[in-house]
């Protein structure tokens, strides 16, 4: 019996503890917000706020914050994880839940961050009831300096680490009507995210349409480092022959640790485009420094027999080879057959030999064929439609194009032209009885 009754000493003493701590419901609890650097802002950096979540209690459950919209910056939340701590304020215990946020400031100037409404729940124990509470922080004023050497109002990326890479797609500035040539940007920086990276400047000019690619975006976060990656893709298309400059891109960014403004200058590419019928050649002759006439008469001699034994050779295969004529027949025959063959690349290249007669029916003042403007003319929805079509497909390695409806567009409008030109050539009969 006697040792019973010890036992149940012993138990109510182990529970005793319990008991006191269950009966204690008065728990406090706070939120504060601090910057974590104490050195200069710049415009483009990442600045640390570090929201804290403060209770006397036991621990923390739905906690829930609306992060505000800020004039001349970005605020956002990179990570999810959070940081515990603990720390003594008079002498009395209290837990932390830190939230790290990211702060981007756009612009220099006087920036404040505003209040954000934050909510919890917390209790001093278990089998205790949970008592929430809800907070404003207080507001807090950076002063955010610019670069110096950056413009005000421009964008610019402040990191201490940055890469650029590009590539450019044929790496040769070799093409002819109707190729594609692309440019790919990967860029990647430290505490910065991605989506904060500026896109590219696409330049834009007759006879080579630009076609700028959805960005890939991705934020790599490792125990609360932040690198943002970027690429950019745009491709342009030749739509036809001329002496084309695509101007190079400069990228700058500020180090805050050196204190150096940097940049790096993705090179252009210029372009020759021929004519799509390789119809003339063209010799350019300049004669050697100190002798004029001898390189004139070698020259002149080298250019005889060329004359004469293209002449003896023609003579021999004209019994042969009739030499093919290009004409609108010709060359809408081309046309047809590559539509037929479901080929984009060529059919847009035979499109525009084929515009080159046809066209100026409907452009007589036009100095160049470009499809846009051909298709406006011809006040066709439908032809717009597959000319748009031809140029996806000449993008999309994988779309599956078709050329008949194309085919069939410029049979119906072809039609048109020849009755348009019937027109033409009566109004300028002359009268039978002047």
């Amino acid at each position: 019996m006697t040792r019973y009754f010890h036992t149940i000493i012993f138990l109510i003493g182990l529970m005793s503890p319990l008991t006191v701590v269950a009966q204690s419901n008065d728990v406090k609890a706070d939120v504060t917000i601090s910057v974590q650097q104490d050195q200069d802002f710049w415009a483009g950096q990442q600045v640390t706020l570090n929201l804290d979540l403060k209770t006397t209690g036991f621990s923390f459950s739905n906690s829930h914050f609306n992060l505000p919209e800020i004039s001349g910056a970005f605020l956002m939340q990179t990570d999810t994880t959070t940081v515990k701590m603990s720390e003594k304020i008079d002498g009395e215990a209290w837990q932390i839940v830190r939230y790290p946020l990211a702060l981007y400031p756009q612009k220099a100037g006087q920036l404040v961050v505003p209040s954000i409404n934050v909510r919890f729940k917390t209790s001093a124990g278990f089998s205790t009831t949970q008592k929430a509470f809800e907070f404003q922080t207080e507001p807090r004023e950076l002063t955010i300096k610019l670069p110096p050497g950056v413009k005000d109002g421009d964008l610019v990326v402040t990191t201490t680490s940055f890469e650029l890479d590009h590539n450019w797609q044929p790496q040769t500035a070799t093409a002819k009507t109707g190729d594609a040539i692309t440019l790919t940007v990967t860029r990647r920086a430290n505490d910065i995210s991605a989506m904060l990276l500026p896109p590219l400047p696409v330049y834009r000019t007759k006879g080579l349409a630009a076609y700028p690619q959805a960005p890939e975006v991705n934020d790599k976060s490792n125990r609360g480092d932040l690198t943002g990656e970027r690429i950019d893709s745009i491709i342009w298309v030749v739509e036809k022959p001329g002496l084309y400059d695509i101007p190079g891109i400069r990228f700058q960014w500020w180090d805050p640790d050196n204190r150096e403004l940097k940049q790096q200058i993705i090179p252009g590419l210029n372009l020759d485009i021929p004519p799509s019928p390789a119809g003339s050649v063209t010799a350019n002759i300049s004669d050697q420094p100190g002798q004029p006439y001898k390189g004139f008469l070698w020259l002149l001699a080298t250019a005889v027999m060329v004359i004469a034994t293209a002449f003896l050779w023609l003579r021999i295969r004209r019994k042969t080879v009739e030499q093919p004529v290009v004409t609108e027949k010709t060359t809408f025959t081309t046309l047809q057959k590559a539509c037929q063959s479901n080929q984009p690349g060529q059919a847009l290249t035979a499109l525009h030999d084929w515009l080159v007669w046809s066209a100026p029916t409907l452009l007589p003042n036009s100095q160049s064929i470009i499809l846009s403007e051909f298709a406006r003319a011809c006040d066709d929805t439908r032809l717009t439609a597959e000319f748009t079509h031809l140029q996806e497909a000449l993008i999309d390695s994988d779309n599956n194009w078709q050329g008949s409806g194309l085919l069939s567009a410029l049979q119906r409008i072809r039609r048109t032209i020849k009755q348009q030109k019937i027109v033409q050539s009566k109004a300028q009969l002359a009268p039978l009885n002047p």
